[in-house]
């Protein structure tokens, strides 16, 4: 059987899909305008981590632990990168669990101690609503610890929003540095004609971030006169044999792979 791909006029986009498409087009433009000081001074420290021989870790509960694949063992990707997936609190099982697990105050520094992070590490932490007690636990845990913090989060979303933790804080309110996804209050961007909303924009908006500040990060290092580490395909002839090295130098630091 041969794929076919769909002709001109022969099919419409739904315009709920074509806004949520031109959302992200906004989103990422915004983005770009409204965080740009943010993601250097991100990049700038994520470079600092790897010129001292730390990795950048990344965190995320629910569907945001996916910006933690994004860039996790991947080709375009920086080696010394460990994507912190905890299964009690990722969603990738037992989704309706974890949405209650990452509300449990304490696990968050069970995470960082077991994982035993700290300096020259960089901690980059991602939460949509920044309201949930373990990616706050996971901050303030990692900066006792002396361990620099990055937060992504939705602005919008976390002031709307009472946070779930003792403190009444928000991840925003936790870290370091934050960077503004902009993604609007509970995430999706359109509105069906029923009135239910679809389109969460955090997905492509964090993947953006999080693609933009580890180029950036390259981009410093070599300004730094420092190679990046940084991965091939491994579906590309000569692309294995060059990854293989940078897991050679870097496996005893990254706990994924």
């Amino acid at each position: 059987m041969t794929a076919t791909r769909g002709q001109g006029g022969a099919a419409t986009l739904a315009e709920p899909a074509v806004e949520f498409l031109a959302a992200a087009r906004r989103g990422l433009d915004e983005l770009e305008a409204r965080e740009g000081t943010a993601l250097a001074t991100a990049s700038a420290w994520t470079a600092d981590a790897i010129e001292a021989g730390g990795p950048v870790r990344i965190f995320g509960t629910g569907h945001s632990r996916l910006l933690a694949e994004e860039v996790f063992f991947r080709a375009g990707g920086l080696a010394p990168t460990d994507a912190i997936l905890e299964d009690a609190v990722s969603g990738y099982h037992d989704v309706t669990k974890s949405e209650l697990t990452e509300r449990l105050e304490g696990y968050g520094q069970l995470i960082i101690e077991h994982r035993r992070l700290a300096p020259p590490d960089v901690l980059i932490i991602v939460s949509q609503s920044g309201r949930n007690a373990v990616p706050i636990d996971v901050a303030d845990a990692a900066r006792a610890r002396g361990v620099r913090t990055i937060g992504i989060t939705s602005i919008a979303h976390a002031r709307d929003q009472p946070s779930r933790h003792s403190s009444g804080r928000h991840l925003h309110e936790a870290v370091d540095l934050v960077i503004d996804n902009g993604a609007p209050i509970g995430d999706c961007a359109v509105t069906l004609a029923n009135g239910v909303p679809m389109g969460p924009l955090s997905g492509v908006l964090g993947a953006a971030i999080m693609q933009a500040l580890v180029i950036g990060a390259a981009h410093e290092l070599l300004a730094r006169g420092v190679e990046p580490p940084v991965f091939r395909s491994g579906n590309m002839d000569g692309g294995r044999e060059i990854s293989q090295q940078l897991l050679d130098r870097y496996w005893d630091r990254i706990r994924g792979w």
